[in-house]
């Protein structure tokens, strides 16, 4: 349980939080998406999801 707690908190405190929210900020931005392109604006935050879950995963196993 303690290993899998720190390496929650390096999680949120390490680099690759801030490597998963600069994508994610700059694709809420609604400038850039015109509102007659909701279904592309939803692919790519799909997209960001699977980024950011293989970001978490190689983490997870450079924890260990």
């Amino acid at each position: 349980p303690t290993s899998s707690g720190s390496f929650a908190l390096s999680l949120i405190r390490g680099p690759p939080q801030r490597a998963i929210l600069g994508p994610m900020r700059l694709a809420r931005r609604p400038a850039s998406h015109p509102p007659d392109q909701c279904q592309d604006s939803a692919v790519t935050k799909v997209a960001l999801c699977v980024v950011s879950a293989t970001a978490i995963k190689k983490r997870f196993i450079y924890a260990q």
